[in-house]
């Protein structure tokens, strides 16, 4: 017997409308279920009063489920409050409305099984995840799926990889995250349905898996956000009846299975071309090469001068309408092709990616000269990076009076460089708080085979008289340092800074600069937003008027 099943997109913390909007449909159409495929909480960092009145109205009851109602885990970290009930109740936050989890395989009263798997994808590793953390691993997506058959519902927030490959629909926004363990869980599972949220609503022709006739068949559903101004296809409701065979006609416009095909794909970091250090990556040369020969030769090169150098203000085409900040032996610039955009940190009003950059052209610290200006640079690059905190702390603040935003700022210092710089990262201060940050980092590290980050103090000292990648993570209670040792034969990612926080984000799709291309205008647009925020912050121009 079939059922009436109904799904949603992202809620972001709208719980009163939605909610009401729903129990008008069940009214009328008598839902079996619902699921919320997308984040149900609003964004922490972003989060206004509204958004934690209406989450507090839930928590208490002012607000009515109409029906059984199971939310999956987005790309955002849930309020502490919620985790905190989640945990206590058993997955149940408040009647009729339950989680499905980081990796989930429920079977609902009226027959229907439902496989989830949450959060941002976080690499290979083998950790021990906290339940309710908003991150996955491909050991998750495996396990999940562990001898399940006649799976009738897949919920993702990532996507398949190769998802939209060979298909005629077009997606209308920025690519979401797409995965090669959840295109492996969906082509296991042969799910009926299999949804996902994302900026915009994308519905892919039905394909089939291959196997012996009657073959599955699998639709991909993802839907946009509730309330998105785009009128986007926010909820889809369908008819299904749980566990039945697959059908003995294709549906018309079925394809094949576009996650089977072998594709062989380069890294993002692999580009034999990339040599445009300035923006977002390294501050080297010896660029990651498959092929060890072009490696070597590219190390035989003689390194950009100055005047040759992206970096140094003495480069005829160094990109000034780029820079925010001038000191006495620093300037600050807007990323080229920034890891965050606007939309990631409305409140700033730019994307918030901030290169701390020496006016010395020199591939680390100890190697800058006099010792005198060596103190002082460092001296200016520390007073720069807590400016830079500062604005974050004002702009993101709350009502209680807590900033909302974090910061990441990573470095590569090693001899073989050009131009040391520092880059600088809003994050939501609960993934500080609630140590993801860390993890993520020790995690990719451990899924690259790199050696261990190490955090101790006197250790840490050792290593910075080497070749080195430093992490420090930073909110208004905490400051956490991280050095890697980049003195072994190992080739390191110039991307891997990026790429950890591209993951945490959801903003994976990101991780290489290239790929996120803006105009003269948008750089210059945004590069004046950052001096006009950064305005009250900025030490260099309280020197200049007194």
């Amino acid at each position: 017997m079939s059922s009436k099943i109904v799904v949603i997109g992202a809620v972001n913390g709208k719980f009163s409308d939605m909610f009401a909007k729903l129990a008008t449909l069940h009214a009328k159409q008598n839902f079996a279920f619902a699921i919320i495929a997308g984040d149900l909480c609003a964004n922490a960092s972003t989060a206004t009063d509204t958004d934690s009145e209406e989450l507090a109205k839930l928590l208490r009851g002012d607000i009515t489920v109409p029906l059984s109602t199971y939310f999956a885990l987005g790309a955002q970290s849930l309020p502490i409050e919620v985790v905190d009930i989640l945990e206590k109740n058993e997955g149940e936050l408040c009647p009729n409305l339950s989680v499905l989890g980081r990796r989930a395989s429920i079977k609902t009263s009226d027959g229907f099984r439902i496989v989830a798997v949450g959060g941002a994808h976080a690499g290979s590793g083998d950790q021990v995840v906290p339940q309710y953390a908003a991150y996955y691993t491909d050991s998750d997506a495996q396990a999940v799926g562990n001898g399940l058959t006649n799976v009738d519902i897949v919920v993702t927030s990532d996507w398949p990889a190769h998802i939209r490959d060979g298909g005629k629909t077009q997606y209308t926004a920025a690519s979401p995250a797409e995965t090669e363990s959840i295109a492996e869980l969906c082509t296991s599972l042969k799910p009926r349905y299999h949804f996902s949220a994302s900026e915009a609503f994308y519905e892919r022709e039905p394909f089939f898996h291959n196997g012996p006739t009657p073959r599955s068949v699998t639709r991909f559903i993802s839907l946009a956000p509730y309330g998105n101004t785009a009128k986007q296809k926010w909820i889809y409701a369908f008819s299904l009846e749980p566990s039945t065979d697959a059908p003995q006609n294709l549906p018309l416009g079925c394809t094949a299975s576009p996650l089977t095909a072998t594709k062989k794909r380069k890294l993002e970091s692999q580009d034999a071309d990339f040599n445009t250090f300035r923006y977002a990556n390294g501050n080297g040369t010896d660029h990651y090469q498959p092929d060890y020969r072009r490696q070597k030769r590219s190390r035989n090169n003689p390194p950009p001068t100055p005047n040759q150098c992206y970096f140094c203000l003495s480069n005829p085409t160094c990109e000034k309408h780029m820079i925010g900040s001038i000191g006495s032996d620093v300037y600050l610039t807007t990323a080229k092709g920034p890891l965050s955009t606007r939309q990631t940190f409305p409140d700033l009003g730019f994307p918030g990616h901030i290169l701390l950059i020496p006016v010395q052209h020199q591939p680390t610290i100890s190697a800058m000269t006099p010792a005198e200006t060596k103190q002082s640079i460092v001296t200016e690059m520390q007073q720069y990076r807590t400016a830079l905190q500062s604005m974050l702390a004002e702009k993101s603040k709350g009502e209680d009076g807590l900033a909302r935003l974090g910061a990441v700022t990573w470095e590569i210092s090693r001899n073989s460089g050009v131009h040391l710089h520092w880059q600088f990262l809003p994050v939501p201060v609960d993934m500080v708080r609630r140590g993801l940050v860390e993890a993520g980092f020790d995690q990719e590290a451990a899924n690259l085979d790199y050696p261990n980050f190490v955090k101790g103090f006197k250790e840490m000292e050792e290593i910075e008289e080497g070749n080195f990648f430093k992490v420090t993570i930073w909110s208004e209670a905490l400051r956490k340092e991280m050095v890697m040792p980049l003195d072994g034969d190992f080739r390191f990612d110039l991307q891997f800074g990026r790429r950890v926080l591209g993951k945490l984000l959801g903003l994976e799709q990101r991780t290489h600069w290239k790929d996120c291309g803006q105009t003269v205008e948008e750089e210059t647009a945004d590069a004046e937003v950052f001096k006009e925020v950064f305005k009250k912050f900025d030490f260099g121009l309280e020197e200049e008027e007194s």
